[in-house]
């Protein structure tokens, strides 16, 4: 019995872990390198940003001692085949390997803020993209 408990525990324990996509550090917030992030449309518009649902960071690296980890931007843009008479939406990277920090949004569940390492200034409001 004791033996399928530990099992038991292992088994639905491991998902759990491997799924921590948000680890706290102290000030900051470590993402898993992979993991896209998209703006939050509702805040980043109060904020003034243009087109904030048409915009995506890939976390690219680890964490770093000072906090830091590399980011890269994209944006989505609709192009017009003028001959075939189709849409298409299409990312384009228009800032590579740039380094930002995270922080909790404490009114937001889930958001983050990304923070300029060299000025503390707020670049965005993010999530893990739902698409």
């Amino acid at each position: 019995m004791s033996r399928y408990l530990l099992v038991l525990g292992i088994v639905l324990g491991f998902p759990l872990s491997g799924s921590a996509q948000f680890v706290d550090r102290g000030e900051y917030v470590v993402v898993s390198k992979g993991v896209k992030l998209c703006s939050n449309a509702a805040l980043e518009t109060s904020n003034g940003m243009m087109d904030p649902e048409n915009r995506f960071w890939r976390v690219t690296s680890k964490a770093r001692a000072n906090g830091t980890q590399t980011v890269d931007a994209f944006v989505l843009e609709s192009s017009y085949d003028r001959k075939s008479g189709e849409t298409t939406i299409e990312e384009r990277q228009y800032d590579d390997s740039y380094a930002t920090r995270f922080k909790r949004v404490l009114e937001h569940k889930g958001m983050l803020l990304m923070v300029s390492p060299r000025d503390g200034q707020i670049e965005a409001t993010v999530g893990i993209c739902k698409k």
